[in-house]
């Protein structure tokens, strides 16, 4: 597992270091994610947490397809609405779309997440805005998300994430193990080193990124404790990603890892 400050690879970018990118580029393709140091702003956390907190005030948990003229909404993500997914996770989550971008609040937790995900897509073989003001009937879109996997068991089952808009995957660390939990987390698994849990090495603000084929997911958080979905415990954080809008037939999804999808009905 690598790591570089996110101003390193800013810097790379922005003053065409073609050879800098090109070994971060090699050594993700060879399996090696990378840790970015201090890859957000570090008003980002306390920006979601009003973002969310407001959100779960104003609408009650519900769901809507990624079609023309969907809102952003909330779902609380049980274990047996998780049923109904593709992949088993127990979480509360918070989709955003860009055009429904309209308060202040809205628009600063957009412009900190993007100062990061912009040169992510660049990394990824994407214009920087590419996708960005697409809406669902373009076929891809870009989603952002808040996550919440909470205390008593809060977790993603280990998946692959799909390569078709995006090569490059990379998501902001919101908590820090340890402070505002103690067991779980994040890993992903290499044929070298087998399953790797980077929790310890993690702080707020930074970012992992790593390709999509690389089979990650969430250790199951707090797990001896009870379940509380109260947005003061838990693992905090943000998902980026160009997903397929409903508007395209078969449309392209995370592909399960864990040999557990018997829990769909």
């Amino acid at each position: 597992m690598g790591e570089i400050e996110f101003s390193e690879l800013k810097e790379m970018v922005d003053s065409n270091d073609v050879d800098g990118v090109k070994k971060l580029i090699s050594a993700m393709y060879s399996g090696t994610g990378w840790i970015l140091r201090n890859a957000a702003s570090t008003e980002l956390r306390s920006v979601m947490l009003e973002l969310a907190q407001e959100c779960s005030e104003k609408t009650a948990s519900s769901f809507y397809k990624m079609l023309d003229g969907c809102p952003n909404f909330h779902r609380v993500i049980s274990a047996e609405i998780t049923k109904i997914y593709s992949l088993y996770a127990i979480k509360h989550s918070f989709y955003f779309y860009n055009w429904n971008v309209e308060s202040n609040l809205e628009k600063k937790f957009k412009e900190l997440v993007y100062e990061h995900w912009r040169y992510v897509k660049f990394i990824s073989g994407n214009e920087m805005t590419r996708y960005e003001n697409n809406i669902p009937s373009d076929g891809q879109i870009d989603r952002l998300q808040i996550i919440n996997y909470p205390q008593g068991g809060g977790q993603l089952r280990e998946h692959e994430d799909p390569r078709k808009n995006q090569r490059v995957v990379s998501g902001l660390i919101m908590s820090k193990i340890g402070v505002d939990y103690e067991s779980g987390g994040f890993y992903f698994r290499t044929l070298e080193e087998g399953k790797l849990n980077l929790e310890s090495r993690l702080n707020v603000g930074d970012s992992v990124m790593f390709y999509g084929s690389i089979p990650h997911g969430v250790d199951p958080v707090d797990e001896h404790l009870p379940l509380n979905w109260s947005q003061d415990v838990g693992r905090w954080f943000i998902g980026m990603f160009v997903n397929d809008s409903d508007h395209i037939k078969d449309r392209v999804t995370a592909t399960d890892m864990s040999g557990t999808t018997h829990f769909r009905p």
